[in-house]
């Protein structure tokens, strides 16, 4: 009898040309769409406030290192005054990212798979796209929510108090926020000398400071007077340019969005009074390293009985230039309450 041979299947390594990757980039576009900072990120010099560090998406390693020069200041000689022996020393500032991975993964096995009605495969992936998106987005809301010295200038970001509060504990319930607020925020900026955010398509020399308010700082605006009167439609802007979409308005040449991820709470005050933490931010404020971006996995086990749809990304966030940063803290008062 001749000797039989066993069955030499194919497998993912020898055809791998043939495994569609549609999968993954649609868990890439589906977090960034959900990614609130999707459309306020980019690469240097793209007049971006959330910059984007990609080296060690094509490089091996685990940090970027992040270096600034600071302006020389000294003050040279002239005449006939030897130079040397007055050469003024470099002043180097660094910020370092070093990504941390995060993944997630859903699993399920056949009979489940066999009685539900739904598309467990498009359902994991909503889910885990959803999941990474919050996760990327709570960490640059944690970074540019930062009480501690950070970024190039290791100091304290500034920050401006509603009315005539002068700490959290001193705010009650008539330091909500309003144009004033604005207003002292980007001149804050303005004498930091912090660009302006833009967008490619804007002409020369436009840009915005971008705010970001809390839903009850954003109730107290509203009823501001100088807001109602004075408040530019977003969409008079252009209505296609990202850093409108979805924005309540503009003023003093600050753009105004509202957002859940500004931080609410309860302060020592007497009476104790509600409180939010709004950040406003120009060119290049924060800096994300990535070491991976969005990709998803996809396993068969036990013989094919059980399948697991994974995703996975790595990255830090942290603070470029706290300079960039002002953090602006108001009254935040239910009006349901």
């Amino acid at each position: 009898m001749a000797t039989r041979n066993d069955i030499n299947p194919n497998t993912q390594t020898t055809l791998a040309e043939w495994i569609p990757e549609i999968w993954s980039r649609r868990v890439y576009e589906e977090a960034r769409a959900k990614y609130f900072w999707a459309r306020f990120s980019g690469p240097e010099g793209s007049g971006m406030p959330l910059i984007e560090k990609r080296e060690l998406l094509t490089n091996p390693g685990d940090t970027i290192h992040v270096s600034q020069q600071a302006n020389l200041t000294g003050a040279g000689v002239s005449g006939d005054t030897a130079l040397e022996g007055n050469e003024e020393e470099l002043s180097l500032k660094e910020v370092s990212l070093s990504p941390t991975w995060y993944r997630h993964a859903v699993a399920i096995n056949r009979p489940a798979s066999k009685q539900i009605n739904q598309n467990f495969r498009e359902r994991a992936m909503s889910g885990l796209s959803d999941w990474m998106a919050k996760k990327m987005d709570t960490a640059v809301w944690t970074a540019s929510r930062t009480t501690a010295a950070t970024g190039f200038e290791s100091s304290v970001i500034n920050v401006v108090y509603g009315n005539d509060a002068t700490s959290v504990d001193t705010i009650d319930s008539a330091d909500d926020f309003g144009v004033t607020e604005i207003r002292k925020a980007a001149a804050t900026l303005g004498n930091n000398n912090i660009a302006k955010v833009r967008t490619p398509d804007m002409p020369a020399g436009m840009g915005y400071y971008l705010m970001f308010v809390h839903p009850w700082q954003a109730y107290s605006l509203k009823g501001d007077t100088e807001w109602i009167d004075r408040h530019e439609n977003a969409a008079e802007r252009g209505a296609t340019n990202p850093l409108f979409t979805g924005a309540l308005g503009v003023i003093d040449g600050v753009i105004i969005h509202e957002t859940t991820q500004c931080t609410r709470a309860q302060n020592a005050n007497s009476p104790v009074v509600y409180y939010a933490r709004a950040v406003c931010v120009g060119q290049e404020a924060l800096a994300v390293g990535l070491n991976q971006r969005i990709m998803w996995r996809e396993q068969m086990t036990d013989f094919e009985y059980k399948q697991g749809i994974a995703v996975e990304a790595a990255w830090e966030v942290k603070v470029m230039t706290g300079n960039a940063i002002v953090q602006v803290v108001t009254a935040a008062v239910d009006p349901n309450a």
